[in-house]
């Protein structure tokens, strides 16, 4: 066990829509934390969590919030949809997040997108998005951000889903990574794990 001066940390991987913890950026940070951070996991000072969220926002809001109760420390990294969902969570929980990609705001242009049937291309599973679920995840958009310093911002220019430059509106003062081309994906995912791991001061 550690003690104050030395808290044990969970860090939280939180993937993105129709994604899973079988996402290549997922498989890297598990690779990575086994390979680079074994030490820490093995003497029960870093646990790192990866879980396959429900597609129901309100329903993934409550997973999470469950799988960190009690943790005395806990840092996220959320790729896109999972980006929106940790901004919420470290603004409520006073934390740091590494947004890679993120949705940082609602869009009437993701609508089409995000409503109606979905198949999971990893999982398999099919479920139906209504419009309660789009107004669910309109509670949890963060008008202001109390402190941007808390935030490590990872981009991409080349995102085809998601215009870059919003995320750089909204995260202002935040530590900024920002990588030429790419796409939505973040193809320079395994090459930042190291800033990534050294914001989170593990």
């Amino acid at each position: 066990m550690s003690d104050d001066l030395n808290p044990s940390t969970r860090l939280i991987y939180l993937h993105g829509f129709l994604s899973s913890p079988e996402s290549q950026k997922a498989l890297s940070l598990v690779n990575y934390a086994q390979t680079e951070l074994d030490d820490l996991i093995s003497q029960g000072k870093l646990e790192l969590l990866v879980p396959a969220l429900s597609p129901k926002p309100e329903e993934a809001i409550d997973q999470i919030e469950k799988l960190i109760s009690g943790s005395t420390r806990k840092v996220f990294i959320g790729s896109s949809l999972g980006g929106f969902y940790s901004i919420y969570l470290a603004e409520k929980f006073a934390c740091k997040a590494i947004l890679v990609n993120p949705l940082v705001a609602l869009q009437e242009s993701l609508a089409d997108s995000f409503l109606g049937h979905h198949t999971n291309l990893y999982t398999g599973q099919e479920f139906d998005l209504q419009l309660s679920d789009a107004e669910y995840l309109l509670t949890l958009e963060q008008a202001h951000i109390k402190q941007q310093d808390n935030y490590l911002l990872l981009l991409e220019t080349g995102d085809e889903v998601l215009d870059y430059k919003q995320a750089l509106d909204k995260f202002p003062q935040a530590k900024q990574i920002i990588v030429q081309g790419g796409n939505h994906r973040f193809e320079s995912f395994e090459k930042y794990l190291p800033e990534m791991i050294a914001f989170a001061e593990l």
